[in-house]
């Protein structure tokens, strides 16, 4: 046993090395053999030194976020002023996204999300939700699915899957091995977790990362949560529609009825309603920023901090958060940071792929980000691509922001596309084929959707 798990190490180790040697190979490449600028240049290296890196998942897709912060600081700044010419404090350049209203907005968000299911005040929710769906096998798909994206829309939404998946074993349990609604049912709940994260700045790490970037723009754009909504939430209720409808026809239940029971505990103490009430302030809070105009970075600090301050979560709670998010979003937005000072992404823009214009420079650019996290991260997708067409020409540069944010979260078809495939996979009960059929036509469905609706929804909500 203990020579197979040897020869294992040896193996991954060198297949890891050979990936890692390939890298540097193409980044030096694109170092000496691209017509830029030194720091453009430079930056470039860097850029796809973490493209292939996070793609091929050489380190942790966080590692490879902190190799991005210091590479930048490294190449780009000295005590001198390096070749930027930024001072002797020219490095906070690339630290101080980390402490930038994005993070802290995310933050608040985590926080929020671990004390809701510490309390198991996620389950209670998810209990009471379904109880208005009946025994009817698509009513049920639907409460499962629209349960678990208004889960998705204020947790991680690998965490929503992961209490889901949970949830509904006992009724795939009971269902025929051969029922087709097995996979249909476990198929709906990534799906669902994927498109319920696009409702809310805090659903998912792409949606953070278009805001930060564009809060970095000069001038800064800042977009709030309500028309963040305004325009995400319609396009999520009518992508978990047709998803329902897709599972459904390709997945159709044996059984005219099933009982689908989520049992949770009856008992609400003075700490769980105390969650429950700041978990509502900060919503409500977050909901009606336009009003107070407190921002939506310092309502989730406030969340965080009453959480912390009356001990309803404790230093371990803290421990868990997912800071290897928030480390993996510091470099994307770093990364953009660093293409803007450098000129690389004015020297990007002026290729001749970006030249287009309008409707198929939006069809380019989203079909970029599908196919982009269909193989790797779609936080690091979006850390990669909005940086690039955020300064494009040929169209409303916000508009395509929010959109290849969007488009980050519609990649379904493998099993390695998003963290809630993974996880959905891991029950056994699908087959990656059956992922790959509907995530495939669920994914181009929900992009033919995005555009065909861009220049309706948008432009109503934002004004452009």
């Amino acid at each position: 046993m203990n020579n197979s798990l040897d020869r294992y190490d040896k193996s991954h180790s060198h297949t890891t090395a050979i990936k890692l040697i390939v890298t540097l190979i193409v980044a030096f490449a694109v170092y000496f053999f691209i017509p830029a600028d030194e720091p453009a240049r430079r930056v470039a290296f860097i850029f796809v030194f973490a493209a292939l890196s996070w793609a091929m998942e050489i380190f942790a897709l966080y590692a490879t976020s902190l190799l991005v912060v210091l590479l930048s600081i490294f190449s780009l700044t000295q005590p001198e002023g390096g070749i930027l010419d930024l001072g002797r404090s020219g490095f906070q350049q690339f630290l101080n996204p980390f402490a930038s209203a994005t993070i802290m907005l995310f933050f608040g968000g985590f926080v929020l999300a671990t004390a809701l299911n510490k309390y198991e005040i996620d389950r209670l929710i998810a209990s009471r939700l379904m109880r208005v769906f009946g025994r009817r096998p698509f009513w049920i798909m639907i409460g499962l699915m629209g349960t678990t994206a208004f889960l998705s829309m204020w947790m991680s939404n690998t965490a929503t899957a992961a209490m889901m998946i949970a949830m509904v074993r006992p009724l795939y349990e009971q269902l025929d091995r051969n029922d087709p609604f097995r996979t249909g049912l476990v198929l709906s709940i990534p799906f669902s977790a994927n498109i319920g994260g696009i409702g809310t700045p805090v659903g998912t790490p792409p949606n953070a990362i278009a805001l930060g970037i564009l809060a970095q723009q000069d001038p800064p754009v800042y977009l709030s949560f309500v028309k963040w909504m305004t325009m995400a939430v319609p396009l999520a209720i009518i992508l978990l529609t047709l998803t329902a409808a897709i599972l459904f026809f390709l997945f159709r239940p044996k059984h005219k009825e099933v009982d689908l029971q989520i049992k949770t505990s009856s008992n609400i103490d003075f700490k769980s309603k105390a969650v429950i009430a700041i978990s509502m302030l900060t919503v409500l809070l977050w909901l009606t920023s336009e009003f107070h105009k407190l921002p939506e970075s310092v309502v989730g600090l406030l969340g965080a901090g009453l959480f912390a301050a009356t001990g309803l979560l404790n230093k371990e709670d803290f421990k868990r958060l997912d800071w290897d998010v928030l480390i993996l979003m510091w470099g994307g937005l770093t990364l953009g940071r660093a293409m803007d000072m450098s000129g690389l992404s004015e020297w990007i823009v002026n290729l001749p792929i970006f030249s287009y214009e309008g409707f198929i420079l939006f069809a380019i650019a989203t079909f970029m980000a599908i196919f982009m996290s269909t193989v790797m991260s779609n936080t690091a997708t979006a850390a990669l691509l909005i940086p690039i067409i955020i300064v494009l020409p040929g169209a409303d540069p916000i508009m395509l922001a929010i959109m290849v944010a969007l488009a980050c979260s519609f990649a379904m078809a493998l099993p390695v596309s998003t963290p809630p495939n993974a996880i959905a996979f891991a029950s056994n009960i699908i087959r990656s084929q059956d992922m790959l059929k509907a995530g495939s036509i669920i994914s181009i469905i929900s992009l033919i959707v995005m555009l065909a609706g861009y220049r309706i929804v948008l432009p109503l909500v934002f004004g452009f």
